[in-house]
């Protein structure tokens, strides 16, 4: 397995940004190995598969508007990636600007697609309205 580098994490990070500023669960899913693992909290059962994956996004892109965020890589070792991640957006139901503080954990296969994604997260009100 080729390792993964600097440029191919940057660009997968830098579409998964797209696909949540956009609200494309599609684009989103579209990043992971069809047997892909997806744990949004290391206590919390993963997702497991691509299709759940988008169920997961399509339902958040449903409550969610004015996505915006940031990312620096932090460090890379054979076929893994490590990168804290910001965010912000607001929660629509509310108008409640949300700050989101995140470290990723992503592994890829040999065709480029993040086959178990770990993060880790703290959250946020911001007092701001958009």
């Amino acid at each position: 397995m080729m390792p993964l580098t600097h440029a191919a994490f940057d660009q997968w990070l830098t579409a998964y940004g797209q696909a949540s500023a956009d609200n494309d669960p599609l684009a989103s899913a579209r990043l992971f190995a069809e047997d892909a693992r997806y744990c949004e909290s290391p206590f919390g059962q993963p997702l497991i598969g691509r299709q759940a994956i988008y169920e997961y996004w399509a339902a958040g892109a449903q409550k969610l508007s004015d996505k915006s965020s940031t990312y620096k890589i932090l460090a890379l070792r054979d076929n893994l990636g490590i990168a804290r991640w910001q965010a912000r957006f607001v929660v629509k139901a509310t108008g409640a600007v949300m700050n989101l503080d995140c470290i990723f954990l992503a592994e890829f296969d040999e065709r480029g697609l993040c086959s178990h994604f770990r993060e880790w997260w703290h959250i946020r009100q911001n007092d701001d309205r958009p």
